[in-house]
């Protein structure tokens, strides 16, 4: 009886311990996304006062200052360089108030690693967030990510209209505006339970698509991991309109499994 007693409360405390590094995990994961949107939202800000100068100096007419502010621009876009002509200081203000954010979850999460003796992840975990405390600017270029498939799907096609969605079913895609950001996607066979491999060797944004249909898929998966949903929504004809819609997730460089969450999704999309 005694055994028994110890075994049930053994069983109680790794549960706890499991429920607690999974809720950890997701409210890191949360706060890193919030953190890159503000990094993004104060180099847009950034972006835009030197478009403004840029104009300005175009109606003046005088070439040198022309070339000068685009050339800023672009090594600010390109590298984080730190543009002359602008005042930085609310740039600087928000962005480190935002990784002072980042940094307390980070370490709050490492702490509690220690603490439940998984040291390998807390040594990964301290890791991931020295990239962020020794390139905060650079995170101000991020846009669209760059990524290769390493597994899991067929080779890139392009994401347009009547292009047939699933190797091994006659569905096509439609409802797709040419305007939009993505222009390919990888075809996995429909009813595949191969997740897909990808290699981002430039951090930015990652784009899949989901069926609208499976609420569930969404609630399980993509919100817990900070998958955003973007405005983009299209179809494929199966039983009449079967509805898909867009994410997006930042992502740093490394290897990343994206696991299949049922008969069609997700669909890896890029630019």
């Amino acid at each position: 009886m005694k055994l028994l007693r110890l075994i049930l409360v053994f069983i109680i405390i790794q549960s706890a311990a499991a429920q607690e590094s999974g809720d950890s995990s997701l409210q890191l994961e949360s706060t890193k996304q919030v953190y890159l949107a503000a990094i993004k939202d104060a180099r847009a800000e950034v972006i835009a006062v030197l478009d403004k100068k840029i104009l300005a100096a175009q109606r003046t007419g005088v070439l040198e200052t022309v070339n000068l502010l685009t050339t800023e621009k672009k090594e600010f876009t390109k590298n984080g360089t730190t543009p002359s002509s602008v005042n930085m200081r609310t740039f600087h203000r928000k962005t480190s108030i935002a990784l002072r954010t980042l940094k307390r979850e980070f370490e709050a999460t490492i702490k509690k690693t220690v603490q439940q003796g998984r040291l390998a992840e807390a040594k990964r975990l301290k890791d991931e967030l020295k990239t962020f405390e020794d390139s905060p600017l650079n995170r101000s270029n991020w846009g669209i990510a760059e990524y290769k498939l390493k597994s899991g799907a067929g080779e890139w096609q392009p994401f347009a209209n009547n292009v047939r969605a699933f190797p091994n079913k006659t569905y096509v895609w439609s409802d797709i505006s040419p305007a939009w950001p993505v222009k390919q996607f990888a075809p996995v066979a429909a009813g595949s339970k191969t997740p897909i491999e990808i290699d981002v060797t430039s951090p930015g944004w990652v784009f899949i698509a989901a069926y609208e249909g499976d609420t569930s898929q969404v609630e399980k998966f993509l919100k817990p991991n900070a998958w955003q949903l973007t405005p983009y929504v299209f179809s494929y004809n199966s039983r009449g309109k079967q509805l898909m819609h867009i994410y997006r997730k930042q992502l740093v460089v490394g290897k990343y499994d994206i696991p299949r969450l049922n008969y069609a999704i997700p669909v890896l999309l890029k630019p």
